[in-house]
């Protein structure tokens, strides 16, 4: 299997690179467009329930947009993985790789945290229960999704350190 990764990558080096690099940008873009355009605008809307009903939207075709896009990018870091051989080269580099993965690994359980708390507040606004969906929706917008997005950025820095060696 090994050998499969490393002749694909070798084949397609560039291009599972790019691949990466763009769901990256993708990613932590789209991250703080929802936290510092949209997420302001929506706040000017009047009524509660509209406001809320509207976040609600956004997160479910967020969730569209990002699962794929996760994918994506876990496939080409996988190739990136194995196609370079970091595992036999320099442990600082390997180890940067396993911090740059762990990293990752916490932003995928932060969004099924809030896939969770989606379902949760969806459930609330189908009860009018809008203090509960506010909350859902503050927790969702004012914390998680910057998280994410500071995190993704140190991620990106990491990779053009693991790049650099």
């Amino acid at each position: 299997m090994r050998e499969v990764l490393m002749e694909i990558f070798g084949n397609f080096s560039r291009w599972i690179i790019l691949l990466h690099i763009v769901t990256a940008m993708l990613l932590v873009g789209s991250l703080v467009t929802i936290r510092f355009i949209v997420k302001p605008v929506m706040d000017g809307l009047e009524n509660e329930k509209e406001k809320l009903s509207k976040a609600l939207a956004l997160m479910r075709r967020f969730g569209y947009f990002v699962v794929p896009v996760m994918l994506v990018m876990i496939i080409t870091s996988v190739f990136m993985n194995v196609g370079l051989g970091f595992k036999y080269g320099d442990p600082t580099t390997y180890n940067l790789i396993h911090t740059k993965e762990a990293l990752w690994v916490f932003i995928g359980f932060n969004f099924i945290y809030m896939v969770f708390k989606y379902n949760n507040a969806k459930k609330a606004l189908l009860e009018d229960e809008f203090v509960e969906v506010q909350e859902n929706v503050i927790l969702m917008f004012n914390y998680l999704v910057p998280l994410n997005a500071v995190l993704g950025i140190i991620g990106a820095y990491l990779g053009i350190v693991i790049r650099g060696h």
